[in-house]
């Protein structure tokens, strides 16, 4: 099966499956897990690019989930204060998918910092996944913007991203679950060949 097959056939499968839960509390211990395997499967076998890729992707997603499951937001402001809650809400996931767009963008050159493999190498996937990352900033700003209008300007027919919010940014997840399958699949791939060539 050609890559491009494979991977529209992972992220078929996940926008579907992540569709059908529909709720953050299911779908984000879901992503968490499946970038700790892809994480744990690069670990396994000695990929050092699926390891650091996957990697700065989870930790940066799991803060999210941290911040807002401990109640720091809530804690640090009123819940009188909408600007600033919303503000604070919106603006710190911007902020932690942006650093993740960042991130991804210049890992080749941070894995070289962290390890210093010299299997550390451009892949074809280092070029999927920030532009997955542009998208849910792009949604997150939205939402940001969105808020803001709805607050200060009292626009309240203007709610298109506040309704689909979720939806919009499991399209994002879907597709980071879809590449990432195709990583783990095209390494086993490439582990039997290598295995097949060696007999």
């Amino acid at each position: 099966m050609k890559l491009s097959n494979l991977i529209l056939l992972s992220i078929a499968t996940m926008a579907f499956f992540y569709i059908q839960l529909w709720n953050v509390r299911d779908v984000t211990p879901l992503y968490l897990t499946l970038l700790f395997a892809c994480v744990a499967y690069g670990i396994y076998t000695k990929n050092i690019n699926m390891t650091h890729i996957a990697g700065f992707i989870l930790v940066l997603t799991a803060l999210s989930p941290i911040i807002f499951e401990t109640g720091l937001i809530n804690a640090l402001t009123p819940e009188e204060n909408t600007l600033i809650q919303s503000s604070l809400i919106y603006g710190i996931q911007l902020l932690l998918s942006l650093l993740t767009v960042l991130m991804l963008i210049f890992r080749v050159q941070l894995s070289r910092l962290i390890s210093q493999s010299d299997k550390i190498e451009l892949t074809h996937f280092d070029g999927i996944f920030h532009w997955i990352y542009l998208y849910t900033s792009l949604v997150y700003l939205l939402a940001l913007l969105e808020d803001l209008a709805f607050i200060l300007f009292e626009m309240k027919s203007w709610t298109l991203i506040y309704d689909n919010f979720e939806g919009l940014i499991y399209i994002g997840w879907a597709l980071c679950c879809g590449a990432l399958l195709t990583m783990m699949i095209c390494e086993i791939k490439s582990n039997h060949s290598g295995e097949a060539n060696a007999l």
